[in-house]
């Protein structure tokens, strides 16, 4: 192998290793204006999309013990790492394939150190975030505390009401 693929199948393998988990995309027809969004969203998500040759994909993948259906990996292929939550960027591919007309399809993902299909993905991009699994809990741990805070206000409330309905009573 020349000495210029040997050293990008290292910065593919590093990488691979440095972001832990990533998505693996296929793209087509990507013009540079839908290029640019896509970048621009895979961002917010604290990652990056990288192009990269299907050929290095699977030599840096094998060599990090990480295999790839072959199959799968058909047209154009390109990488989102580094993101701060993998199915966040998981989400995030599979919304704006679905606003740009299949430009970017999800292949794919390797999540939390096992290989996971096009089916399993999209069935775990219906799932909640992180964030919002956590927005649930601390609702579900305040509501038992916001109904006893209710319920006493009522009850203090209702003292108060006959405190002062007698005050007047008393008046007349």
């Amino acid at each position: 192998m020349r000495r210029e693929k040997l050293l990008l199948l290292e910065e593919i393998k590093d990488q691979l290793q440095d972001s832990g988990s990533f998505v693996v995309t296929r793209y087509q027809g990507l013009t540079g204006s839908v290029a640019y969004s896509f970048r621009r969203e895979i961002a917010k998500t604290g990652g990056y999309f990288e192009v990269v040759s299907k050929r290095m994909l699977i030599q840096a993948a094998n060599q990090l013990n990480i295999s790839f259906d072959i199959q799968q990996l058909s047209g154009h292929i390109g990488l989102v790492l580094n993101a701060s939550d993998p199915m966040v960027a998981v989400k995030t591919v599979v919304d704006f394939a679905k606003k740009n007309e299949k430009s970017v399809q999800l292949v794919g993902a390797y999540l939390d150190g096992t290989v996971t299909s096009e089916e399993e993905v999209n069935v775990l991009a219906t799932l909640p975030t992180k964030d919002q699994l956590r927005a649930e809990l601390l609702g579900l741990f305040m509501a038992p505390a916001t109904g006893v805070v209710g319920a006493m206000n009522a009850l203090l409330t209702g003292v108060v009401r006959c405190v002062d309905s007698r005050a007047t009573t008393l008046e007349s």
